[in-house]
């Protein structure tokens, strides 16, 4: 290519200029490439405007961004709509949000195990059950220890509620019901109860509230616990909702079990099968004991009384 009337590529004053034979065209460097700006004159050495930057032949200028695609910050939503929306991405996008809703429904889990256990000596051992909680009522870690399993009841259900309406937000409408692909026996049991979970959480919400006013908020006197109790089953409508509590704790834990360990990472291939056939097996024991055992406990408090 020829050079300037100067001939040298750098004649016109210490930038590269390339003839055309039309006439100079002043040139300038970025990042090493030779960039050229709007055609002069002939003989001219007028600059480029430094404001406006020189159209590069290589690369062309970047598009601009879609506004569909673009990130983009939080609507700014107003209302309860907002309001709403914002909490949904904070669940969303929180690191500890994924891993808290199953710890807290195994912590719950545990507890309800333990508390199976102490209160089956109503059954077998009166004394015995008597004498355990009035241990336990006198022991300094008891309130907080309490105050923890109220935290993990309250946030077991938020936590859940807030992430099905992320999902379905982000899943958008549906065509029609959404179906399981396991078919038959306790698979399709399992889907139910996983689509029932909502509401088999409710009851048991609805069951707490009613069993914290009877026996812990009116603690009874040492020695009466086991009275107390009997005197709640006492009513058909308490004794029903007892009754009913215990199968929403299999029901809920017939599809919760398998979901926890899969939440945690702990489903895997070489032990699906495994964790799926204990989650089934608790979820039908404590299931069964929790809503049998109020039932006993009445017909032996009768037995005991001496009325059929």
């Amino acid at each position: 290519m020829p050079g300037s009337a100067a001939g040298s590529p750098w004649a016109d004053g210490g930038r590269p200029t390339i003839d055309d034979g039309d006439g100079v065209v002043p040139t300038r460097l970025r990042d090493g490439c030779l960039m050229t700006s709007p055609r002069s004159p002939a003989g001219s050495t007028a600059a480029a405007s430094p404001a406006t930057p020189a159209a590069n032949p290589i690369a062309a200028p970047d598009p601009a961004p879609d506004p569909d695609t673009a990130p983009h910050g939080l609507r700014r939503d107003g209302g309860p709509a907002g309001l709403a929306a914002v909490a949904v991405v904070v669940v969303q996008w929180s690191s500890a949000a994924a891993w808290l809703i199953p710890i807290s429904g195994l912590v719950l889990v545990l507890f309800l195990v333990l508390h199976l256990a102490g209160v089956s000596l109503a059954l077998l051992d009166p004394t015995g059950f008597e004498q355990l909680a009035e241990g336990l009522h006198r022991q300094p870690w008891l309130p907080p220890l309490e105050v923890a399993l109220a935290a993990a009841l309250l946030l077991h259900p938020l936590l859940a509620l807030l992430r099905s309406v992320s999902n379905r937000q982000a899943r958008g409408a549906v065509a029609g019901p959404q179906r399981s692909r396991r078919d038959g026996g306790l698979e399709a049991a399992a889907a139910l109860a996983g689509r029932w979970a909502p509401w088999s959480g409710a009851l048991l919400m609805v069951f707490l509230v009613v069993h914290l006013a009877q026996l812990r908020l009116h603690r009874p006197a040492a020695g009466g616990e086991l009275e107390a109790l009997l005197a709640a089953l006492a009513s058909p409508f308490c004794l029903g909702l007892y009754g009913l509590a215990g199968g929403a704790v299999g029901l809920h834990l017939l599809q919760g079990h398998e979901s926890a360990h899969r939440s945690l990472g702990w489903l895997e291939p070489a032990n699906r099968e495994r964790i799926r056939w204990a989650g089934r097996a608790l979820a039908l024991f404590l299931g069964a004991a929790f809503s049998l055992l109020p039932i006993a406990l009445v017909l032996r408090g009768s037995l005991a009384a001496g009325t059929p």
